[in-house]
């Protein structure tokens, strides 16, 4: 006798695998045939971007940029089609021309903000009964070197975040002239951004959100030249991340929101106006959290740490990507996230390319030792740099192969051209590592 099993509950359906979302598709043959015949008066089509995003990375080759004397390369920004300004651990900022190969250093305003507050109480404007308006009490242990750099939408001013003196500068483009300070930070200025064209949000080793204008209260005046005075600005808001370091942040320009990275493992999502928070999202890899990058199209947020690269949704507060990363531990220390594709750059020394819609690497054709087979890659390995053999080296590590970390990467305007800057990761190790792949 057959028995009849009747089920009164519904299987449960499996979840679904998180997808990247979709993007506008044009056929490139198509959308140029139309151009051909006059139908189409568009310049580039729709998904233009996202198409050069999917080739290039097989296109380019290196060419290493001779940095000699310089002690790695932390930030980095194009500023033209043949130009980018760099910014260095030794506190040099550098304009590199990639068409000439020559280099131009542009002077840092380095007085001691401290002392200048308390040398100049007469030129204050503010009242000092004002715990804002008092001289922060700046740490200078090991907080040389510049580590941001970021211009403004018009392309008119550059903002650039140092330790030494700590500070934020802003100078004129293309003149390079500086027009106002930013003092607030007591200790290194990790990361800035543009929110408009006159106002700027920074994240700082000493725990602190900043929020600057450039017409803000004038609270004293430094003294560049016999006749010429720079204003010094405090910032108009102030958040504190307790006992953790505001290690990176990005500005979403179509939502106005600011994320914010955090030692402690964890990112903060706040509205730019006012700097009200909005959301924390806990990460699950809290080692070695350095990076943050952005996508505003699809509004997706990618952090890197010591072994992963985490894509976040900051609309469901959620994780919904976890990616390996190619570096065998030595940490994820660069990151740029657009259209489908994250650019990192490792601590030891490799450059990767995530496709987001395969959700793999791109692999690179390589050669066996033998040269006779062929393999593929999921990175390409980067120059050797300059490395200086003080003592040093000599003494702890003098015969051992050494990779230089990848702490900046930057594309110009076209998407064509990606800059690598970097140095050793050793602690002690004096060198630096730049190129360009095109």
């Amino acid at each position: 006798m057959a028995i009849l099993k009747l089920s009164f509950f519904s299987k449960q359906q499996e979840a679904k695998p998180w997808s990247f979302p979709d993007e506008p598709q044009v056929n490139i043959n198509q959308f140029l045939y139309q151009r051909e015949l006059g139908i189409n008066k568009t310049k580039r089509p729709v998904n233009y971007s996202s198409f050069v995003s999917s080739k290039i990375p097989y296109l380019l080759t290196e060419s290493q940029i001779d940095l000699k004397d310089h002690d790695k390369i932390f930030s980095s920004h194009w500023i033209s089609d043949n130009e980018i300004i760099v910014g260095t651990k030794c506190n040099k900022l550098l304009i590199l021309n990639i068409k000439t190969n020559k280099r131009f250093e542009i002077p840092l305003v380095t007085e001691d903000l401290n002392d200048q507050n308390n040398n100049n109480t007469t030129t204050t404007t503010s009242s000092s009964s004002s715990p804002s308006n008092e001289p922060p009490e700046v740490n200078n242990n090991n907080c040389l070197g510049i580590r941001s750099i970021a211009v403004n939408p018009s392309r008119t001013l550059l903002a650039v975040g140092a330790g030494n003196p700590v500070q934020i500068t802003i100078y004129e483009l293309p003149s390079f002239e500086p027009v106002v300070v930013f003092a607030g930070h007591n200790d290194l200025v990790f990361s800035v951004a543009w929110i408009d064209d006159y106002h700027v949000v920074s994240g700082s080793r000493d725990g602190t959100v900043r929020f600057w204008s450039m017409e803000s209260e004038i609270i004293s005046e430094m003294q560049l030249l016999p006749h010429k005075y720079i204003n010094i600005h405090q910032p108009l808001l102030t958040r504190t991340e307790r006992g953790c370091k505001v290690r990176d942040l990005q500005f979403n320009p179509n939502n106005k929101q600011v994320m914010t990275l955090s030692t402690a493992g964890y990112v903060r999502i706040w509205d730019a106006s006012y700097l009200n928070q909005i959301s924390k999202i806990q990460l699950m890899h809290t080692n070695e959290n350095v990076c943050v990058s952005m996508n505003s199209k699809v509004n997706l947020f990618v952090v890197g740490s010591q072994a992963h690269i985490s894509v976040l949704d900051p609309r469901t507060t959620s994780i919904v990507h976890e990616i390996d990363s190619v570096d065998d531990g030595w940490g994820v220390r660069s990151l740029n996230f657009k259209d489908h594709l994250i650019t990192t750059g490792g601590g030891f020394g490799r450059l990767s390319f995530y496709d987001m819609r395969a959700q793999k690497y791109l692999e690179f054709p390589t050669k066996a030792e033998n040269n006779e087979t062929s393999l593929v890659s999921k990175y390409k390995e980067t120059g050797s740099g300059w490395l200086q053999h003080d003592s040093v080296y000599i003494n702890h590590f003098a015969g051992f192969a050494l990779q230089n970390a990848i702490y900046t990467l930057s594309y110009d305007q076209s998407g064509t051209k990606l800059f690598t800057g970097g140095g050793p990761l050793q602690l002690g190790l004096k060198g630096s590592y730049a190129a360009v792949w095109s």
